[in-house]
């Protein structure tokens, strides 16, 4: 069995939040997301899949006033998720996917599209695989790895995506880490 402890302590929430690292690859078409939690992948994988944990870490990196209208999920092979949520200055934006594969709790395959306004999905999705690896101390190590249809502008990725990312990622780890 491969020792996947985290190289640094992290056994705090503080340490774990800087834990979190987001890169876009060279022709801004991919990206990789990583953290540690503290939580067990069991756990983390019901997060990440779970209408009622959904509801309560997703929306962490939106503005105050952000509101999550709907959340629903279906994490089996085939299976289809959607997220709406409204947020103030931006509107309605929602998430629909499509669940490719499925191995409880280990990993999550899936497709998926985000619409800003009231539109259906439209063109090719993005295709992400979401890993959770057991740590020695109990912990998980998630990887998201994200291949997009079309660039983004690296500025605006890592200071909007990245930074909302993170900020949910870490109410994620606040609730898991709690239970």
């Amino acid at each position: 069995m491969t020792d996947h402890s985290p190289a640094v302590e992290l056994s705090t929430l503080d340490a774990r939040r800087g834990s979190f690292n987001i890169e876009l690859s060279d022709d801004a078409l991919s990206y990789r997301a990583v953290r540690v939690f503290g939580a067990p992948p069991e756990r983390v994988y019901r997060a990440f899949t779970h209408p009622d944990d959904l509801r309560v870490w997703f929306p962490g990196g939106a503005p105050p006033g952000s509101e999550m209208t709907v959340c629903e999920s279906d994490p089996t092979e085939g299976g289809r998720y959607l997220y709406r949520m409204t947020v103030p200055d931006f509107g309605p934006m929602a998430w629909f996917g499509n669940y490719t594969a499925v191995d409880a709790p280990n990993q999550i395959d899936a497709e998926e599209w985000f619409v800003m306004g009231e539109g259906d999905p439209e063109g090719p999705p993005a295709v992400q695989t979401l890993t959770f690896e057991p740590t020695s101390d109990g912990q998980t190590l998630m990887t998201l790895d994200v291949r997009m249809p079309s660039p983004e502008d690296p500025d605006t990725f890592l200071d909007q995506a990245g930074a909302g990312l993170g900020s949910s990622l870490a109410v994620l780890d606040e609730m898991v880490s709690a239970s």
